[in-house]
Parts: structure tokens; sequence; C-alpha cells
């Protein structure tokens, strides 16, 4: 299973590279111009989620792709804003501001079936920029890198079998977010949109 894990977490990384580099591509049709906003709450969302893990049953090796993934959304935000390639628009602000609410609740509770499930729903609340992006002009956020997360998710599935449910629920959830990315940045898109 650790070796499941380690091929999970460069599945990950080189989704990531696949991801900066559609945000540095030459060709300004091909750039992508992703909302930072909501990749450094998915960087803070996961961080947390990931620490409370860590604290009430220890550290496992599919959390290897949520430490990977924490690390790389802090450098695909930070990557953006430096070459500035990047959209924020006020609905950023205002699911950031929502998502960190649920921070704060979940951070109250010590309960990590419960932080877990409010670190998922501010993750997927800081991610409404980006999917509204992702369905609006589907170009904006098309890149290779959602094809290698959710191989990445899948195997990191895989690996949770046999531990705590608990921890499959934000990789489960990290599964479909990428399958929906995939899909919404892979249709064909009326020229009405």
């Amino acid at each position: 299973m650790k070796v499941l894990g380690v091929i999970a977490g460069l599945l990950l990384v080189v989704a990531s590279i696949a991801y900066i580099a559609s945000i540095l591509d030459k060709d300004p049709n091909k750039r992508i111009k992703p909302r930072p906003l909501s990749w450094f709450g998915w960087a803070l969302m996961m961080g947390v989620s990931l620490v409370s893990q860590i604290i009430k049953v220890g550290f496992e090796w599919n959390q290897i792709t949520i430490l990977t993934s924490v690390l790389f959304c802090v450098v695909i935000a930070v990557v953006a804003l430096v070459v500035r390639s990047y959209l924020i628009k006020p609905m950023d602000w205002g699911c950031l501001i929502l998502g960190m609410i649920c921070v704060g609740i979940y951070m109250t509770t010590k309960d990590a079936l419960v932080t877990t499930i409010f670190g998922i729903t501010a993750d997927f609340i800081v991610a409404i920029p980006t999917l509204h992006n992702a369905y609006v002009n589907p170009n904006s956020e098309k890149s290779s890198a959602w094809i290698y997360g959710v191989l990445s998710w899948a195997l990191t599935l895989i690996v949770c079998l046999g531990h705590s449910w608990l921890y499959a629920l934000f990789p489960l959830y990290l599964f479909v977010m990428n399958a929906v990315f995939l899909y919404l940045t892979n249709r064909k898109v009326p020229a009405t949109m």
C-alpha cells in the first residue's frame, strides 16, 4: 500500500506541474487563469483536515496525497499571482469568507469526523469560483492536471482500504471534484454561454 501511496503522491505532483505549465503557457489562448483565492482556501481546508486526522489517528500513507496537494495548492496560487495570470472576483472573497466561517466552526470541535466534514464543506465553498470558471468558460481551467488528479485520488482511495473510513472521506471528495473538473473542462459549450 505504501507504493500506491507514493505513486498517488507522484501523480499529484505531475498534476500540479501540468496545471502550473497551463498557467505559464506561452499561447494566450491556452493559458489558464486560476482563481488563487480558491487555491489558497483549498490549501488551508485540506491542511487543517490533515492535521486533525494526524492528531486523532496518526499519520498513514494515504495522507501523502493530501499533504502534496496542500503544498502544491499554495504553489499554484503563488505562481498565478506572480505571473499575473489569475482572476479574482467579488464572488471569490465571499466564498473564501464562508469557507473561513466553516473553518472556524470545525476548529472548535475535537471530533475528527466533524472536522473532516466541515473541511470538505469549506473546501467545496471555496471551490465555487473555480467551478464557476470551469462551467462558464471550460478553457479557463482546461488542463491535463484533472486526469492526473482523478488517477491520484483513485489510488489514494485504494490505499484507504483497511484503514478507518475517516481517511477515505477527503480523498473521495477530491476524487469526485477532480472528475467534475475533468468533465466540465472537456465538454462542448454552446456559443450562447
